[in-house]
């Protein structure tokens, strides 16, 4: 655990993201480069913008500045969901991450600190290894995901130098982020400044993208986590209280709703945190859904309408294929989301003709909490699932076809 909380506190630091420090997290000195880091992201989106307005007559130029302003947007919505919900983040680590949330569950302590059955053996090993799992799995998918994107990137600042080079044309002078900027760029050291800027911009993308995803994917990962722990119990309610009670004493049937009512409690505690997290991610998911859709479509356009291998051409391979698979990671998850509250609800009527009517009673009151699921909205009552990633890559196609059909037209 410790490893991957101070992999994800290096690189979310950069940006002035303190949620994952031990110590004066909340600090005034975190606080103001966060701030700083959310304006410099501002002004890129900004100017970004502007780009592509300006050329939108020039579609072939109005298409290249359209990937970098998607790029943009979403990383400067990133940074602002972070620094305005800083403190709600910092709680849900405090919850789901800091301290294993599950261990609250008194059935769970006490399969941890004892010696039992074979079912209570199964149970021990499914919290301490899932948990272990979730945190390495992560840690490799942010590292992972940080050295793709510090791909694209590499490859958007080096092609413009390079053909400046191969070419010898210092007309060619063209920006690794194509931004609209208040002043020539005739001048050496103004293009200079102007390309440290790029490459400033370049890397708040290059930490804020693996970063803030990641921590989402971390908290997420950990409510599918604890929804397959409750589902275990639930199947193997009975043999887990005999194991702890012995054969079935006076006593069983007490147990064995007693349990039950700690699997309630900690299913309303965990749907209030999902349902919380999603209400402040609502507005990224649906950024990104939508500006990928674009990103996509552009990405496609200018790869059929240029040479396929040119160094060029390269990066946009890179970029679409990156926003793809963070699409069908996001979209993965809150179909995880939804089969584990799917197969939570089977298993609280499992074997419920076994237990007296008092208990039978709660299991009624549950199986309708857990029938309303704990679906991820993106927007009204489109959930984030594999459909919508279908949904996405449809409309995606289809906006590529428009395009690429008013560029024949063009040219007919």
């Amino acid at each position: 655990m410790e490893g991957t909380i101070r992999t994800f506190h290096r690189i979310l630091s950069l940006l002035g993201i303190s949620i994952f420090a031990k110590e004066e997290w909340n600090s005034k000195k975190w606080l103001a480069l966060q701030i700083f880091t959310f304006i410099n992201g501002f002004i890129t989106s900004i100017l970004t913008s502007i780009f592509v307005i300006a050329n939108v007559s020039d579609l072939f130029l109005f298409i290249q500045g359209a990937c970098i302003w998607t790029t943009s947007v979403i990383m400067s919505i990133s940074l602002g969901v972070c620094l305005l919900f800083r403190k709600a983040f910092r709680n849900f680590l405090d919850e789901m991450v800091f301290e294993d949330a599950v261990l609250e569950i008194p059935l769970i302590k006490l399969v941890v600190m004892a010696e039992g059955g074979e079912k209570m053996a199964e149970l021990k090993t499914l919290v301490l290894e899932s948990q272990e799992k979730l945190l390495k799995y992560t840690k490799i998918l942010l590292k992972t995901y940080m050295a793709i994107v510090w791909l694209c990137a590499i490859l958007y600042i080096c092609t413009p130098v390079y053909l400046m080079i191969t070419t010898d044309d210092k007309s060619l002078r063209l920006l690794a982020f194509d931004m609209w900027f208040p002043w020539s760029l005739d001048n050496f050291k103004v293009y200079i400044a102007s390309f440290v800027f790029d490459a400033y911009g370049a890397s708040l993308c290059c930490i804020s993208y693996p970063g803030f995803q990641s921590t989402i994917i971390l908290l997420v990962g950990q409510v599918i986590r604890q929804l397959r722990i409750l589902t275990f119990i639930l199947l193997n309610l009975n043999e887990l209280v005999i194991e702890l009670v012995g054969n079935k004493n006076p006593s069983w049937q007490t147990h064995c709703t007693s349990v039950l009512v700690q699997c309630v409690k900690h299913y309303i505690k965990l749907k209030r945190f999902s349902n919380r997290l999603n209400y402040i991610c609502r507005p990224f998911y649906l950024t990104l859904i939508l500006v990928s859709t674009m990103l996509v479509c552009m990405c496609s356009v200018k790869i059929a309408t240029s040479e396929k291998l040119s160094p060029d051409t390269t990066k946009y391979y890179v970029h679409e294929f990156c926003f793809i698979q963070v699409v069908l990671m996001f979209c993965l998850l809150g179909q995880h989301v939804e089969n584990e509250c799917e197969k939570l609800e089977v298993a609280v009527l499992e074997q419920w003709h076994i237990f007296n009517k008092p208990h039978q009673t709660n299991v009624r009151i549950f199986h309708t909490a857990v029938s309303q699921r704990m679906p991820i909205y993106i927007f009204g009552t489109i959930p984030l699932s594999l459909p919508t990633f279908t949904w996405f890559m449809k409309t995606g196609s289809s906006f590529f076809t428009l395009v690429m059909s008013v560029l024949e037209e063009e040219n007919a």
